[in-house]
């Protein structure tokens, strides 16, 4: 038994005795404080890459090159949906060890997502009768996806 936990404390000091082990390590105790809240962090992430999608296709259907300014967006996105979710679990997890608040804040987060994919999805299938009841309502966000007026695209 001895040996056995000898040989564990060095394999530890091993680890520790590195950058990338005390990285690790940071990641995994940061992992683990999440973890209780990863649907919704997961829920936003997928949410964010369909939108992603969408934005492709949009730029291939207009004859644009889906260039890596997309990707910086998708970056920019996660990081700032990361931001606001993790201080929303940190600041609900101050009072109670529960994820309601924070599962309302992806809801949001999620819900702009769908708006603005939807949006892609409207130029890319103008006839889809469900996103045509919301066509006025998303011309705003499809004449920025567009960089023109839409107003003939909508009758």
């Amino acid at each position: 038994m001895e040996l056995f936990l000898r040989s564990i404390s060095d394999h530890l000091c091993h680890i520790f005795s590195t950058f990338y082990g005390w990285l690790v390590a940071l990641l995994l105790l940061i992992f683990n404080f999440f973890a209780p809240a990863y649907y919704p962090f997961l829920i936003v992430f997928i949410l964010i890459l369909v939108d992603l999608g969408w934005g492709i296709a949009v730029s291939l259907k207009k004859g644009d090159f889906a260039y890596s300014e997309a990707g910086r967006e998708t970056c920019i996105k996660i990081a700032i949906y990361g931001c606001c979710l993790g201080s929303v679990y940190m600041i609900e997890h101050m009072f109670h060890p529960g994820i309601t608040v924070t599962s309302v804040a992806a809801a949001v987060a999620g819900a702009c997502e769908v708006w603005s994919f939807s949006a892609s999805m409207l130029i890319i299938y103008p006839k889809m009768p469900f996103l045509r009841i919301f066509r006025a309502q998303l011309r705003g966000e499809m004449e920025k996806k567009l960089g023109r007026s839409i107003h003939t695209f909508l009758k």
